[in-house]
C-alpha cells in the first residue's frame, strides 16, 4: 500500500507546486523576474494590469492574451530602463502600453485588436516600435484613441507597425529626432500626425483612405522621402498638409487619388521635388506661400489641377505636366514656351465638384483655349519657365509596360477570336 500513497501524494505534491505557479498574477510574475531576466507568459488569457519599473524582458505564448480589467493600461513602463515586450497579443482595452520617463524600451511584434488606443510614450527617450499591428474600435474618430502617441520624447523609431480605424494612427507631439519608416496607416483621421516636432524623416509609409495622409503642424526640419499617398478623399482631405512648418524636403513621393495632394499654409524653405500627382483633384496649393520654396523635377498627370496659389510666389521648374501644349523645336527636353499654371475651370470645379460633369464639353475646351491666349500675358501667375516635355519619374517606364501590356492582350484576343471563328467554320 505504501507504493500507491507514495505515487499519490507525489502527484498531489507536483499540482501543489505546479498551480501557483501558472496563478501567480501578471503583476506577480513581474516581480519574481530578477532584473536583467526574461519572462515567457503562461498560454492562457490575463485580465489584469502590470507595473515595468526595471529591466526585463517579457515574452508571449502561442495562446497569451493580455485584456485590462479597468480602464488602466495593460503594461505601465514607469522609471525604467532595458524594458522589451515581444510577441504579446492584446485584445479590447483602453489602451496596451503606456511608457513614462523611460528610456531604452522596445515594443516588438504586438498585435492589438479592437482597442480604443495602442501605445503612449510620455517624457522617454530611445523607444523602438516595430512590427506592431492594432485595429481600433468601431464609430466616429472622436470617439476613438491614438494608435501609437509619443509626447516629449526624443529618438523614437516607429518601423512596419500597420494600424487602421483609430483616430490618429501616429502621433507626435514635442519630439525630436524622430524616424517613421514602412509603416502602414489606413481608414483613421491623420497616418501621420506631427505637432512641434523638431527633426523629422518619414519614409517609405503608405496611406490610404485616411482623411489626411501626413499632418505636419509647426514642425521644422522635416523629410518625407518615397511615401505612398493615396485615397484621402473627404471634403478637406489631403495627401499631405503642411502647415506653419519651415525646412521641408517632400521628395520622391507619391500622391494618387487625392482632394488635394499636398495643402500648405505658411511653408517656409521647403523643397518639393521629384514627386508623382497623379488623379489628384488638386496636385498643390499654396496659401501664403514663402518664395523661396522651390517645386522642381515633379511629374503632374491627370490631375483636375496642378498647381494654385493664393497669389503668393514660389520657384517652379523643370516639372512635367501632361496639360502643357508647348513645342521643343531644338529637342533638348525643354518646352520652347513657358507652362502658366492657370486654369480657370479647374478652379471652379474645386470649388463645385458637380462641375466635373462637364469636362472636354465645348465650352470647356473653349475656355481652356482662353485661358492659354491669357497665360502668354499675365505676369502674376505661378509659371514654370524650362516644362519638361518628358515625365523626369518612371512613370513614364510604367506607362510605357501598360501599353505593350495592352497590346500584347489585344493581339492575344484577336488570336482567339480568329481560331474561335475557324473553328466555326470547320
Amino acid at each position: 500500500m505504501k507504493g500507491p500513497r507514495f505515487l499519490m501524494a507525489f502527484f498531489v505534491s507536483l499540482l501543489f507546486f505546479a498551480l501557483p505557479a501558472s496563478a501567480d498574477t501578471l503583476q506577480q510574475q513581474i516581480d519574481k523576474t530578477p532584473e536583467g531576466g526574461t519572462l515567457k507568459l503562461f498560454d492562457r488569457d490575463y485580465m489584469e494590469t502590470a507595473v515595468i519599473n526595471k529591466p526585463i524582458t517579457i515574452t508571449g505564448g502561442d495562446e497569451t492574451l493580455l485584456m485590462s480589467d479597468s480602464d488602466k493600461p495593460v503594461f505601465t513602463i514607469k522609471d525604467a530602463t532595458d524594458v522589451t515586450l515581444k510577441g504579446l497579443r492584446f485584445l479590447q482595452s483602453g489602451s496596451a502600453v503606456v511608457v513614462k520617463n523611460s528610456s531604452h524600451v522596445k515594443l516588438d511584434g504586438l498585435e492589438m485588436i479592437q482597442m480604443f488606443s495602442g501605445v503612449q510614450v510620455y517624457d522617454s527617450s530611445d523607444v523602438t516600435i516595430k512590427g506592431l499591428t492594432l485595429k481600433g474600435i468601431d464609430g466616429q474618430f472622436a470617439s476613438k484613441g491614438y494608435g501609437l502617441a509619443v509626447f516629449k520624447s526624443n529618438d523614437i523609431e516607429l518601423s512596419h507597425n500597420n494600424v487602421t480605424s483609430v483616430q490618429d494612427a501616429y502621433y507626435l507631439e514635442h519630439t525630436k529626432n524622430v524616424t517613421v519608416t514602412d509603416n502602414v496607416a489606413t481608414d483613421s483621421r491623420y497616418g501621420l500626425h506631427f505637432m512641434y516636432a523638431d527633426g523629422i524623416k518619414a519614409e517609405r509609409n503608405t496611406l490610404t483612405r485616411n482623411v489626411t495622409g501626413i499632418m505636419l503642424m509647426l514642425a521644422k526640419n522635416a523629410e518625407l522621402r518615397h511615401n505612398k499617398i493615396s485615397i484621402q478623399w473627404d471634403w478637406n482631405s489631403s495627401g499631405f498638409t503642411l502647415y506653419n512648418a519651415e525646412n521641408i524636403v517632400v521628395e520622391q513621393n507619391t500622391f494618387s487619388g487625392n482632394r488635394t495632394g499636398i495643402l500648405s499654409q505658411t511653408l517656409t524653405n521647403a523643397q518639393i521635388r521629384n514627386n508623382v500627382f497623379s488623379s489628384n483633384q488638386t496636385a498643390i496649393e499654396f496659401t501664403a506661400a514663402d518664395k523661396n520654396n522651390t517645386v522642381e523635377g515633379n511629374d503632374f498627370v491627370g490631375n483636375i489641377l496642378n498647381i494654385r496659389s493664393d497669389g503668393s510666389d514660389s520657384i517652379i521648374d523643370k516639372n512635367y505636366y501632361d496639360d502643357y501644349g508647348g513645342n521643343d523645336i531644338d529637342e533638348n527636353g525643354v518646352g520652347d514656351t513657358q507652362y502658366v499654371a492657370l486654369q480657370s475651370f479647374g478652379q471652379w470645379m474645386v470649388r463645385e465638384p458637380a462641375y466635373q460633369y462637364f469636362i472636354e464639353s465645348p465650352a470647356v475646351v473653349m475656355l481652356n483655349q482662353m485661358d492659354k491666349q491669357t497665360n502668354r500675358v499675365e505676369k502674376n501667375q505661378l509659371v514654370d519657365s524650362t516644362p519638361m516635355m518628358e515625365p523626369t519619374s518612371d512613370f513614364k517606364k510604367e506607362q510605357s509596360f501598360h501599353i505593350w501590356a495592352l497590346l500584347f492582350g489585344v493581339i492575344m484576343l484577336g488570336g482567339a477570336i480568329f481560331l474561335w471563328r475557324k473553328g466555326v467554320k470547320q
